[in-house]
Order: structure tokens, then C-alpha cells, then sequence
């Protein structure tokens, strides 16, 4: 008996990168405070007795199978060692090489909705295997509440007590690759004495905000330094770039002033995708199948 079920895969927000190494395999080690923000793509998946069908629109790959949504079924799909099956429909909505983590938060969704549904009752530890092999932010959004990340992005520290804020996301248009930009930080890594400092209020939070990945990604796409200033000038109290770009968010005083920047760099900016909202801490699936 086939079942139909509607998933959002949320975006993600770093309000820390630091990038602190290298592995000998050239995976850089980071420490980053990442957190969700409502910004959403959207996942239907029909299950089916064998054979996977996907669809994604618009299409944000050159061929099907490169989707990570497809990546991540298929490889459970393998894991199951049994006759299972699903379609797949993907509604994409977040920006693709904006440093949202949109293909990383659907694959992960993925993931947690074939599990269950396909009856599997997989141990964290394995789909968190599955996870990192398809991306380093995968394990993030299996995780469930936002973290403190470290390693290459498998080591979790849940922050689920995190102050809240309001900000505005802007993607300025323009996508950059990860590799692009760490080949572009070409191994310069910052000296971090000091740990992060993961403040206690809101009022704190625009204190912790850094990215060692900004200033390579803004060499290459100056996009970027045009977003940061012009949410500078709608009002922001600080502004970042999140991931390794192209999007930059900026925290605001409240909701009310995050409206009014969003009518303006919209009226400004008709080619920019913009977004208003308020991070959180939990991811809509953790919620919904009471997993905190």
C-alpha cells in the first residue's frame, strides 16, 4: 500500500565559520555555529513497492541522478536490503550556491522521511554515516537542532537554548561553489585563539558573527560586499555572509524592522531573492515525529 507525505526541508544559516585546517584527505576542518531559518523547500514522496522516480522544480542539476535527494534515496534504498520504493517530487524554493544548505537539507530530509516510512527505524549513527557521505552539512540538518560544528561538519554540539533573532536573507543572483572558494582561501587560515563566544541574549549575538570564508568569496563575486552594504543601509546591525556564499543575512532590532528592509531592498533590488524571519532551533521533521 503506497502513502503520500509532504515534508519542508529548511534552510540553514551560519552565524560562525571558522575555517581551522586541513585533512590530509583536503577536507577542511571548521568550527561553525549553524542554526535554521524558514526559508523551505518543499518534498512530497509517494511510496511504491520498488523503483525510485524523482522530478525537481526547477531542475537544479545537469542530470537527475546528481540530485542529492535522489543520492540520498538511493543509498538508502541500498542500506534497506529489501524491496522498496518511492517517487519523489521536489518543489526547490531556497537558491542553489547561495550557502543555504538547500541540497544538503534535502537529502537529509530524504533520509529521515523513507526511514519511517519506508519502516527501516535506521540508528542515528548509520543515517548520520549515510549523511556525511553525501555532503558535509547533511549531518547538521539530521541532527535536528542547531549545533556547534566541528571536524568537517559530523561533530555536533546542540545549542538548542541559542538566543533567537530577526534577520533578513538576501541571495544577490549569483552562485558560488564551495571548492571555488576554499581554492580561493588557497590554505590561509586564520589564527583562532580565542574560542567562539556563543552569547547568552540576543543582543549579544551580532558579536559572535564571523566567516574566514568571506573575504575569498567576496573576491569572486562582489555581489557579495553589494548585499552586505545595501542591508547596511536598510538598517542591519551587522550583516554576514553564510556558508561559503553567495547569500548574506543581516540580524535586525525586531520584526517590524525587518519588514520595512525587506519592502526596500526589494523595491531596490528586483533581481535579488530576499527572505524575513526568525531563526530557530528545530528542525520541522525532529518536531513533527516528536524526536525532541
Amino acid at each position: 500500500m503506497s502513502a503520500t507525505r509532504r515534508f519542508l526541508a529548511p534552510a540553514k544559516l551560519n552565524l560562525a565559520l571558522r575555517v581551522v585546517g586541513k585533512r590530509a584527505d583536503g577536507y577542511h576542518l571548521l568550527q561553525s555555529v549553524m542554526v535554521f531559518f524558514p526559508w523551505y523547500d518543499e518534498l512530497e514522496i509517494t511510496t511504491q513497492p520498488q523503483g525510485l522516480e524523482f522530478v525537481c522544480e526547477p531542475e537544479v542539476t545537469v542530470a537527475p541522478e546528481e540530485n542529492l535527494v535522489l543520492r540520498a534515496a538511493a543509498s538508502l534504498q541500498k542500506l534497506a536490503n529489501r524491496e522498496v520504493g518511492a517517487r519523489l517530487h521536489l518543489r526547490k524554493r531556497i537558491p542553489a550556491g547561495a550557502g543555504l544548505g538547500g541540497g544538503s537539507s534535502d537529502a537529509a530530509t530524504t533520509l529521515l522521511a523513507l526511514d519511517r516510512m519506508w519502516g527501516l527505524h535506521s540508528s542515528r549513527e548509520r543515517l548520520m554515516a549515510l549523511g556525511l557521505a553525501l555532503g558535509a552539512d547533511v549531518p547538521f540538518f539530521l541532527g535536528g537542532v542547531s549545533a556547534l560544528a566541528g571536524g568537517v561538519g559530523e561533530e555536533l554540539t546542540p545549542l538548542p537554548g541559542f538566543p533567537e533573532a530577526e534577520l533578513v536573507v538576501v541571495f544577490p543572483g549569483v552562485s558560488l561553489a564551495t571548492s571555488r572558494v576554499f581554492r580561493a582561501l588557497n590554505g590561509r587560515f586564520a589564527q583562532h585563539v580565542a574560542p567562539l563566544a556563543l552569547p547568552a541574549t540576543v543582543e549579544g549575538l551580532p558579536d559572535l558573527l564571523e566567516n574566514d570564508l568571506q573575504p575569498p568569496a567576496m573576491a569572486l563575486e562582489p555581489a557579495i560586499g553589494q548585499a552586505a552594504a545595501a542591508l547596511e543601509q536598510a538598517g542591519a546591525l551587522r550583516t554576514l555572509m553564510s556558508g561559503s556564499g553567495s547569500s548574506v543575512f543581516g540580524i535586525f532590532a525586531d520584526a517590524g524592522h525587518a519588514a520595512a528592509a525587506t519592502q526596500r531592498l526589494r523595491a531596490d533590488h528586483a533581481r535579488w531573492r530576499i527572505a524575513a524571519g526568525r531563526i530557530f532551533h528545530h528542525h520541522p521533521f525532529a518536531r513533527e515525529w516528536q524526536l525532541v
